[in-house]
């Protein structure tokens, strides 16, 4: 399929408005809105008659605690904490004896200080569009089955696939795409599966037409939406604007939201009648979605909606673990190059050209076709990388970019720029330095259909930043060195060193030069003198002679050491670091100086107490009571969420690690509560 013919989200809610109080409700439920004390209905669906049983009339300006039921106790029961802080789901009953009939949806205030009541029933009447539902002992077996293939899944892509056949079996519509959202929210096709008889999906790689930022917002927080047929006719909300209530219902975004008109159009050209979104959350951020199109009006039960939200759950936990180990694998083999860097540095001074000489460390993460390496005002190159005026083009456009530390990129340079004569179409750089022009480019040509460059999406800025931060490492090792063997480039040099976010102290053999650069002083807590050599600085740490061992030992027999000590700071506190000692040999019985790197271990405390409580989690939600059939799939959940946990652990920077360990804590205990639903009875058709 052409990029053109692609549609984004639901592909109809991604394109228009985000779901909320338009004046259109699916017809297969009933919308309510309510306010003040005694939670009036000020606004009704004219759905809500038939599915109520009562005329419209009779429903506005009644109490729901008229309604019969326990529908009106259980919204006292939520309010009774304080005001609604955000949409809640909500199963309930509305009638009163034999006309009683379960509901169940959500709730959610508005900015006017309504509530907005969505509901569903669980037993469609008759004549209803037909409801897709798994009896709950097969959700428990295909879930299973879709947890252990996730747990599985070696790459993103691979995790797509198995999310779309999993889906697909779950629901049975025509096509279900996998989708990722770039940087700039653009989604993209990672996965597709669909019917053999029906039209292809979107190509993988396939740009999919960009959502609004509301539909984005929306999916967000509802997490799933179903448009169940797209030529139903839609119910309206009367009164359309509730009298003297003004902008009452600003803000509400709902569930039952209808396509609009030009939406729905498009999506019978499309030969689409139903569809179902999933959101795709991953670190708190929408990372993507799962989006299913059906040729025939469809609805899709309780059960089986609350086992595709468990699968998101699962797929971002997993997409998690991938990304974090991508990120370790690309630390992994930089860490192995600092050494080898290190070494050129000290034959020939020449580290530029060492790291260059291995491109595939530069090019193959980011698959990338070439790359710029900005340092010290030259510029040297590997890969396809255009030359003359338009590589000087390419950095004229890096230096007129807004300053800062995030990477800046672009999918498609502009048609006139040099670049694009050479193939250059997209550009990704991280800045190596505040002050100066140094600075890493990667560079990749137009994707093979034409036109513009393959996205780059949020990983490859993530990558991209950790690149960057570890070349700014090894940089201020390189310059380190640099300042003991050139001593006419001093001045230049201390102000690369001085820049430098990691603190150090650089002292030569003699412990006549002894610097130390400001982030060292802030980690100290003040701005005091810089130590005048070993001795000094062994009394900066809060056991001197056990400093002043180890760091004699390194400098007798030249070998680096690495390990943890604590320093004693200003204000009296105790710092933990990790201290990096690299003695520089001036030849082979010979010391030029010794460098030492501090690195601050508080984030790494902090990342081993929110571990902790991660397994603290887990082993109070192993010894949760569970029903014998759903033992093995909360085990495959935990076992999912163990191994994200150590994915992070292992291969995320300290400081990012407890946020990310808390996101997989929460998407556990989601995960949780919906398989709790799941077993819940009314749930899943009878077995």
């Amino acid at each position: 399929m052409s990029r053109g013919s692609a549609s984004g989200p639901d592909d109809a809610q991604a394109q228009g408005a985000a779901p909320g109080l338009h004046g259109a409700v699916q017809p297969h439920g009933l919308l309510l809105v309510v306010h003040g004390p005694r939670l009036r209905i000020v606004q009704a669906s004219t759905s809500a008659a038939a599915l109520l049983q009562r005329p419209l009339d009779s429903l506005l300006l009644a109490s729901v605690h008229e309604l019969g039921g326990d529908l009106g106790p259980r919204l006292a029961a939520l309010l009774a904490p304080g005001p609604l802080p955000a949409l809640q789901p909500l199963r309930c009953t509305v009638g009163d004896g034999a006309q009683a009939q379960p509901f169940e949806g959500s709730v959610q205030p508005t900015a006017g200080g309504a509530l907005v009541l969505e509901l569903e029933p669980l037993q469609p009447p008759a004549g209803a569009v037909p409801t897709v539902e798994r009896p709950a002992a097969e959700l428990l077996r295909r879930l299973g089955d879709a947890v252990q293939r996730f747990s599985e899944a070696p790459s993103v892509p691979a995790l797509a696939h198995a999310a779309a056949r999993a889906v697909q079996g779950l629901v049975g519509h025509d096509r279900v795409v996998v989708s990722e959202l770039d940087a700039d929210g653009q989604a993209h096709v990672v996965a597709a599966s669909h019917e053999p008889l029906h039209a292809s999906p979107p190509a993988v790689g396939d740009a999919l037409e960009p959502g609004s930022i509301a539909a984005r917002e929306a999916l967000l927080r509802q997490r799933l939406h179903l448009i169940v047929d797209v030529d139903a006719r839609p119910a309206r909300l009367l009164p359309e604007l509730p009298p003297g209530h003004g902008d009452l219902c600003e803000g509400a975004h709902g569930r039952l939201h209808g396509p609009t008109a030009r939406q729905a159009q498009h999506l019978r050209d499309g030969g689409v009648a139903a569809t179902l979104t999933a959101a795709l959350v991953c670190e708190g951020r929408l990372w993507g979605h799962i989006s299913c199109r059906h040729g025939q009006p469809r609805n899709v039960g309780h059960g089986t909606r609350a086992a595709i939200e468990l699968l998101a759950e699962a797929f971002g936990t997993r997409v998690l673990a991938l990304q974090n180990y991508a990120r370790a694998q690309v630390m992994t083999e930089v860490r192995r190059l600092e050494q080898q860097l290190l070494d050129a540095t000290a034959v020939d001074g020449d580290w530029q050209a060492a790291l260059l000489r291995r491109q595939h460390t530069l090019l193959e993460p980011l698959a990338a076709s070439g790359a710029l390496l900005c340092h010290d005002g030259q510029t040297l190159a590997c890969g396809r990388v255009p030359a003359g005026v338009a590589r000087q083009a390419l950095l004229q456009w890096l230096q007129a970019q807004p300053a800062g530390t995030a990477p800046v990129h672009c999918a498609v340079l502009e048609a006139t720029h040099p670049a694009r004569r050479d193939g250059v179409c997209g550009v990704l750089a991280v800045r190596l330095s505040q002050t100066r022009p140094d600075a890493l480019l990667w560079l990749r040509p137009e994707h093979a259909q034409g036109g513009v460059a393959r996205p780059w999406s949020r990983d490859d800025l993530a990558l991209a930043a950790a690149f960057g931060a570890a070349l700014a490492d090894l940089m201020l090792q390189v310059n380190a060195v640099r300042l003991l063997i050139a001593e006419s480039q001093l001045a230049q040099l201390r102000a690369a060193v001085a820049g430098a976010p990691h603190a150090a102290i650089v002292i030569d053999a003699a412990q006549q030069a002894c610097y130390a650069n400001p982030a060292f002083h802030r980690l100290l807590g003040g701005h005091g003198q810089t130590p005048s050599g070993l001795d000094t600085l062994c009394l900066c740490f809060t056991d001197p002679a056990l400093a002043r061992r180890i760091l004699g030992q390194v400098r007798a027999e030249q070998r680096p050491w690495r390990g943890p000590l604590a320093l004693r700071r200003a204000d009296g506190s105790v710092l933990p670091v990790t201290v990096r000692a690299d003695p520089v040999p001036a030849s082979e019985h010979t010391l030029l100086g010794t460098i030492f790197i501090f690195e601050d271990l508080s984030d790494a405390r902090r990342a081993e107490a929110a571990r902790a409580r991660l397994d603290a989690a887990l082993a109070r939600t192993r010894r949760s009571a569970r029903a014998a059939e759903a033992q093995a799939l909360l085990g495959a959940l935990l076992a999912n969420a163990g191994l994200a946990a150590m994915d992070i652990t292992e291969g995320g920077q300290p400081a990012a690690v407890p946020p990310l360990l808390d996101a997989v804590e929460a998407s556990t205990a989601r995960a949780a509560a919906l398989l709790a639903r799941i077993e819940q009875p009314g749930h899943g058709a009878p077995d």
